[in-house]
């Protein structure tokens, strides 16, 4: 007599980790077979071929064991050969697992599967478009030598270059070259930047405020354009679904100035706030739709 085929676990138990690897931060969530969300966590990034190790860090932080489903996005899993290795060193370590770039999972968080044009700017910057077809096309993401116009790194690089802000900063360019991360020690000004900004304008701090201002402006250009370039010659309805994600546009003065410039590049834009975050959709978005 043959057993019969065991059924695949799906209540509370069957637990579901989430990862957003990004080039500053692994975002981790973790939820049970229904859908549900029972922890998060957020510890420092590592190269995505580090992450056995750092699985072995989230179990201990989030206090699980056996996991039903692991989705990964990482920064650097854009090309399949790397999305396969990546796969190859999870193995085991959940009964199912899926990799893919950050991107793709940040687009499912921001329109639940649906299609619309997601502007990532963190460390990095990209646009991932997706129409009503299926179709999908990506603008940016080509690193800090060829790219990411608008992100963390790009504006960051821009202050060190202002004799100015250099002082008020306090950075010594070329030690940030020289330390053991510079790309994420050049991206770390950025806050401090849009700070700079903020002051300025409420001051009258011209000489700091002014110049951090214009790259301010000019960063929420470059990610507008981002978004129309990745969205050109797709097919989509009356609007088109923008959202955005990333901790640059954690500055609301950049988000405002990304959202007008938004409206001139691409008028028919329906600006949105994503759903949830790329970590939630990785451990929730299937558990719903499965379900």
């Amino acid at each position: 007599m043959k057993k019969p085929l065991s059924r695949r676990p799906r209540g509370p138990q069957a637990l579901r980790l989430g990862i957003d690897l990004g080039r500053t931060w692994l975002r981790a969530c973790l939820a049970d077979g229904t859908g549900r969300v029972l922890k998060r966590c957020r510890v420092p990034a590592v190269p995505w071929p580090q992450l056995p190790e750092a699985l072995r860090q989230l179990r201990r932080k989030l206090a699980f064991r056996r996991l039903e489903r692991l989705n990964v996005g990482a920064a650097g899993l854009g090309a399949a050969a790397d999305r396969a290795r990546a796969l190859r060193l999870l193995r085991g370590q959940a009964r199912r697992v899926t990799t893919a770039s950050d991107a793709h999972w940040a687009h499912l968080a921001a329109f639940a599967g649906g299609p619309g044009i997601l502007v990532l700017s963190g460390t990095g910057s990209i646009a991932l478009a997706r129409d009503g077809r299926g179709k999908l096309q990506r603008a940016g993401g080509w690193g800090q030598l060829l790219g990411d116009a608008g992100s963390g790194f790009w504006i960051g690089r821009r202050a060190l270059r202002d004799a100015a802000l250099r002082a008020a900063l306090r950075a010594d360019p070329l030690a940030l070259a020289r330390s053991a991360e510079p790309i994420r020690a050049v991206a770390a000004l950025a806050p401090r930047v849009l700070r700079m900004a903020r002051r300025g304008a409420d001051t009258g701090t011209d000489s700091i405020g002014r110049p951090a201002g214009r790259i301010r402006a000019e960063a929420a250009r470059q990610l507008a354009a981002l978004a129309a370039d990745a969205g050109k010659g797709l097919h989509w309805d009356r609007e088109i679904p923008v959202s955005w994600w990333g901790g640059v546009f954690a500055d609301a003065p950049l988000r405002a100035r990304f959202l007008a410039a938004l409206r001139r590049t691409l008028p028919r834009a329906s600006a949105r706030a994503p759903l949830m975050t790329a970590a939630e959709a990785a451990a929730v978005l299937e558990a719903k739709t499965e379900h």
